[in-house]
């Protein structure tokens, strides 16, 4: 996480917030409860240094997507722009949604290829997290998400 990054809830932050839908980790959540769209991701790590790697926290957070990057501020990390990370997580996904759906993943997998940054992959497979959820069935959809979401981090 770069320490400078500012980052403000999504909508599904919002909504795990609100209705526990997600069930957040316990110790993620007082974490997300205090992102506020102002704060900088090392007065973060000051704050709940007794979580241990809040860093690590918060690239969870955002992976998951609970959190995004602030309007006008440094993106969270790097590594957006770092093509070797990209394909990999491209493949992996690709993979994995093959492996679990069949041909039914193909029209996923065209749009997950066809990603150019990290940032864009992450984007389009949170604005497809519900279906996929639906279509993977509950184990699955969470053995994805722990494998993909370090990837996209």
């Amino acid at each position: 996480m770069n320490p400078e990054s500012v980052l403000e809830k999504t909508t599904k932050g919002l909504e795990e917030i609100e209705t526990r839908k997600h069930k957040l980790d316990a110790k993620l959540r007082p974490l997300l409860i205090s992102i506020n769209g102002k704060d900088k991701a090392s007065e973060l790590a000051g704050k709940f240094a007794v979580l241990g790697d809040v860093n690590a926290l918060l690239d969870d957070l955002l992976a998951q997507g609970f959190v995004k990057a602030a309007a006008g501020g440094p993106p969270p990390t790097a590594a957006g722009n770092d093509p070797a990370k990209l394909k990999r997580a491209i493949t992996e996904a690709s993979r994995f949604l093959s492996e679990s759906l069949g041909p039914g993943a193909d029209p996923l997998n065209v749009k997950i290829e066809a990603a150019k940054s990290l940032d864009e992959l992450n984007t389009y497979l949170d604005s497809r997290r519900d279906a996929l959820d639906t279509a993977l069935g509950k184990t699955k959809a969470a053995q994805f998400w722990q494998k993909i979401g370090p990837l996209l981090g």
